[in-house]
């Protein structure tokens, strides 16, 4: 069995959840949010991000720790900040031994999908059908961080 803890990371929100891979195939353990205010110093949110990642880790023992790959768009200032987070996201998991890898969203789309421009909403429904669930994980982050371990399960990317 191979535990995949997959992060849809940030620093207001970072999408978290713990898949595992079987004979039987991939199943969903657990899928949350963490949240941190705008309110509370960047140090302090940084420090809850490592604190909840850390815990998650502690308490799923994931084999394996993939994170989406963060795009440095026309916002330079908020690219800087989301990668203070993947920071300690990956610290986090180095404490456990654990080696990062990044998947990009266009890989992820690609690899549940087959389309690599895949839209949230197409997305939102492979991760229904491909984990048998009810209803897709709200919020977005959550439902992308599923997409991130599962399309890392799958093996149908390579590694960064």
């Amino acid at each position: 069995m191979t535990v995949v803890l997959g992060v849809d990371p940030g620093l207001k929100r970072v999408g978290y959840s713990v898949l595992e891979q079987t004979p039987s195939g991939i199943g969903l353990r657990c899928a949350g949010l963490i949240v941190t205010g705008p309110e509370v110093p960047l140090g302090d949110r940084l420090v809850d991000i490592f604190a909840s990642v850390d815990e998650i880790i502690r308490e799923h023992r994931p084999d394996e720790l993939v994170l989406e790959r963060i795009l440095f768009a026309k916002n330079v200032t908020s690219a800087l900040l989301v990668a203070q987070a993947v920071g300690v996201i990956k610290l986090a998991g180095a404490r456990y031994g654990l080696q990062a890898s990044e998947i990009g969203a266009n890989q992820v789309k690609l690899a549940l999908s087959g389309d690599g421009h895949a839209s949230k909403a197409q997305m939102k429904k492979m991760v229904v059908l491909m984990l048998g669930l009810d209803r897709a994980p709200e919020p977005a982050d959550v439902s992308d961080a599923i997409a991130v371990a599962y399309a890392h399960l799958s093996g149908q990317w390579s590694c960064v």
